[in-house]
């Protein structure tokens, strides 16, 4: 899935075995570790989880490149992939701080959603963001999601329970989105 030379992303792909090493860097920066399930390992247990991950049908990531020098500064994915149901949860995570806050995140989004509509035929994508994330959710907002609902204390993290905020996009929204 690649993108015109106009938009400063130059792709999201399925990342190579070369650059899996480069997506285990960028998951687990601790500020990416603060919101997101990922937890410091071991180079070897880094490694293993990633590979799991890339294995399991259920889980697609994309590397997130830059047009300008192919850098890899993220990742976007779906997870929880449910044919039946045509659902799935979303992440993106820019993981490298020189990207931040440019515009990467919401492009990533908007390739992941036509990906996940179009070729993977679903109905409804989801994510969920720690209430303290506000930047994730409010990028989750700007990308067309509708907020649905807070789960209470949900997550534990470093000690503290968590609530999270839940969002979601309809297939119906997002093509009426195109039209606009």
């Amino acid at each position: 899935m690649s993108t015109s030379q106009a938009i400063p992303i130059r792709s999201c792909r399925r990342a190579s075995r070369r650059s899996r090493d480069a997506t285990r860097h960028v998951a687990h920066a601790e500020e990416i570790r603060r919101y997101f399930s990922i937890y410091p390992t071991s180079d070897s247990r880094g490694k293993e989880r990633i590979e799991q991950l890339y294995r399991d049908a259920k889980h697609i990531i994309f590397g997130v490149a830059l047009n300008i020098d192919n850098r890899l500064i993220g990742l976007v994915g779906l997870k929880d992939i449910n044919p039946v149901n045509q659902s799935a949860e979303f992440y993106v995570i820019i993981g490298d701080r020189t990207a931040w806050f440019k515009g990467y995140g919401t492009e990533a989004t908007r390739l992941m959603f036509r990906y996940g509509f179009m070729e993977l035929n679903l109905n409804r994508i989801q994510t969920q963001d720690m209430d303290e994330n506000v930047g994730g959710w409010r990028a989750d907002e700007k990308a067309g999601m509708k907020y649905e609902g807070t789960l209470r204390q949900v997550i534990l993290r470093f000690g503290k329970y968590h609530d999270v905020r839940v969002y979601s996009i309809l297939r119906s929204e997002y093509l009426e989105s195109l039209e606009k």
